[in-house]
Order: C-alpha cells, then sequence, then structure tokens
C-alpha cells in the first residue's frame, strides 16, 4: 500500500496529475496566460517584505521548507534542460533564450550579482560541507576519496 510519504505520490505528483486534465481545458490555458501577463515584478520586493516582517516565525516556517522545493526545483530544471537539449534544435533554442535573456530586468539582475556574491560564497561553503559527506565536493572541483 502507498502512503502518502511515498517518492511518487507527493505534492508533485498530484499537481502533476491534476494539470494533465487542466490542460485539456482551453479555458484553463487562458487563464495561466491571463495570469502570466499581468505579472509585476516590481511588487515583488513588498511581498517579501510583507512575508518576511509581517509574520516572521511563519516566514522562517516556509524557509523551513526550502531543501524539498530546492530539490524539486533542481531535479525538474534538469529535466527542462535534458528535454531542450535533446528535443529542440540549436537554432530555436538559441533564438529562444536570446527572445528570453533580452527580457530580463538587467539592472535587477546587476543587483542581484553584487548581493549576491557574499551570500553564495557562504552558501558554496555549506554545499561543500555537505558534498564532502558523499566523498564529492562538486562546488570546488575537487573530489575527495
Amino acid at each position: 500500500m502507498e502512503t502518502a510519504n511515498s517518492p511518487d505520490k507527493g505534492v508533485i505528483d498530484l499537481a502533476d496529475r491534476v494539470l494533465k486534465e487542466l490542460l485539456k481545458k482551453p479555458a484553463f490555458k487562458d487563464g495561466v496566460r491571463t495570469v502570466l501577463t499581468n505579472v509585476d515584478p516590481a511588487s515583488s520586493r513588498q511581498l517579501i517584505r510583507t512575508l518576511m516582517w509581517q509574520d516572521p516565525e511563519f516566514f522562517l516556517a516556509l524557509i523551513s521548507a526550502l531543501p524539498p522545493i530546492v530539490n524539486a526545483a533542481i531535479s525538474g530544471i534538469d529535466e527542462l534542460l535534458i528535454q531542450l537539449r535533446e528535443k529542440m534544435s540549436p537554432l530555436l533554442l538559441h533564438d529562444f533564450l536570446l527572445s528570453m535573456a533580452s527580457s530580463v530586468d538587467r539592472d535587477t539582475l546587476q543587483s542581484i550579482v553584487k548581493n549576491g556574491k557574499g551570500l553564495a560564497v557562504d552558501l558554496f561553503a555549506v554545499a561543500d560541507e555537505v558534498l564532502k559527506e558523499t566523498g564529492k565536493q562538486i562546488i570546488t572541483g575537487k573530489e575527495s576519496d
């Protein structure tokens, strides 16, 4: 008998099964397109401040859920990259990525790079510690025995 904690029967599996059905409905796809055309990046900073400071305990609980979310995102991104490289022509992929990159807010991207450097050093050190336990230090490019 499968449990709620079974690797294939979690929240992502549920989302996949529900999405398979929803994608058959044009109204759902139209609704998603409408939502996506109304994403307002400028409001994201206020949303983060609200989440952090309106209820710090709740925010920390959300942050503590990041490891499984990050693992799901990493797995999903890996599959996305595999699918893009295997199924799209290099020219189509190049043009698509160029189009996406030209739409990115460069000032905010530059700010993220500047503000993220110190945090990245700390995160990489922690990642190296975790990877050292498995004998692989991918971040520094070294493999230990």
